[in-house]
């Protein structure tokens, strides 16, 4: 029973490795609901700033609502500038968002109507848990620390005639807010983990296991805005895997391109190495200095050789923004056929010794 509770309030009702999985996916829908919901609360914000200006009786809401709108003006600029950040950083922003709207939804509660039962934040207390996806611990975490503010605020500034009322409200709607949200948590993560399922068994290459050409083309262009210094695109294609065909098999083939893929794998990982042809694979090296992708690339030949095979390798580096990623791939491209050129060449010469 505690294991089941646990992995439902940790991982939403999955197995931790399928819930590790699509933490990616994840959190690149999150930040596409952040934006969205960011320049949506501008705009509303904006429009009840102008909106008080005009109506004598709630000339007492401009400040809050201008300071509401100040900081979705301050995340959404800080969101816009950083758009590759993912990980704690994103988590940070959703928090500071879902903050602002507990917090406007307490001062409007307690404060500015003091003598009247508070409405907006049980409305927020239902509804922002739902707009991001989150372990639901956490959604039921950050429930429990505002309710407990708005009960300390409540005890503070309301009008003991309605204190009752708000006290019994912050409870029910709280535990509402807690159980509906972990079940809610546990339905969208369930989708999210059978599309990453359907979406690995369509982008695996089923011989190396590898990412496919299919992932290549649907990532390619993610690429240029997930670098902060600098991207390297590293193009390679396996010497002789015709002639090994041709001579002892295509299982001896098959083996030549998983023992690349395999080195290829524990070099530059698995989530951005691709098999995107016959005997062509494409890896991507995010970041790396000039040192440690000159590493990588000797330790990749070596360890090649050392299994009994050749690679022609290609490498083409741009520093971040404005990358023109067709181009980076082209230029690996071609230093790889001048590569492969020099090495049939080498055997060429061989053969005439």
């Amino acid at each position: 029973m505690m294991e089941k509770l646990k992995k439902l309030l940790l991982y939403a009702g999955a197995e931790p490795e399928d819930f590790a999985r699509c933490q990616m996916d994840v959190q690149i829908a999150n930040r596409r609901r952040l934006t969205a919901f960011l320049g949506t609360a501008c705009a509303f914000f904006v429009a009840l700033t102008l909106g008080s200006c005009m109506v004598p009786l709630l000339y007492d809401h401009i400040p809050v609502f201008a300071a509401a709108l100040i900081v979705s003006l301050g995340l959404l600029a800080v969101e816009q500038m950083l758009p590759q950040k993912l990980g704690l950083f994103l988590n940070w922003e959703i928090y500071a968002f879902e903050a602002m709207v507990y917090a406007l939804g307490i001062y409007l509660g307690t404060v500015q109507t003091p003598d009247q039962r508070a409405t907006a934040f049980f409305a927020f207390l239902l509804c922002v848990p739902m707009l991001f996806m989150m372990r639901p611990i956490l959604h039921i975490a950050n429930v429990l620390l505002f309710d407990g503010i708005f009960l300390v605020c409540v005890t503070r500034f309301k009008d003991w005639r309605v204190i009752p009322m708000d006290v019994c409200n912050a409870l029910v709607f709280g535990a509402i807010s807690c159980i509906v949200s972990t079940f809610v948590m546990s339905m969208m993560y369930g989708n999210f983990i059978t599309s990453s399922k359907l979406t690995t068994v369509a982008e695996s290459d089923l011989n190396t296991r590898l990412h496919n050409r299919n992932a290549y083309e649907n990532r390619l262009r993610d690429y240029p805005l997930r670098c902060s210094n600098s991207l390297t695109c590293v193009y390679i294609d396996v010497n002789g895997l015709h002639e090994l065909n041709n001579t002892y098999g295509h299982e001896e083939g098959d083996k030549m391109l998983r023992t690349v893929a395999c080195i290829l794998r524990e070099i530059f990982g698995e989530e951005d190495s691709y098999r995107i042809g016959g005997d062509e694979f494409v890896a991507f090296a995010l970041d790396s200095t000039d040192t440690e992708l000159n590493e990588n690339m000797e330790q990749f030949v070596r360890q090649v050789e050392e299994a009994g095979y050749s690679v022609a390798v290609g490498t083409a580096s741009h520093s971040a923004g404005g990358i023109d990623i067709d181009a980076l791939v082209k230029k690996a491209e071609q230093r790889m056929y001048l590569d492969k050129s020099r090495h049939y060449e080498q055997l060429r010469r061989g053969t005439e010794e």
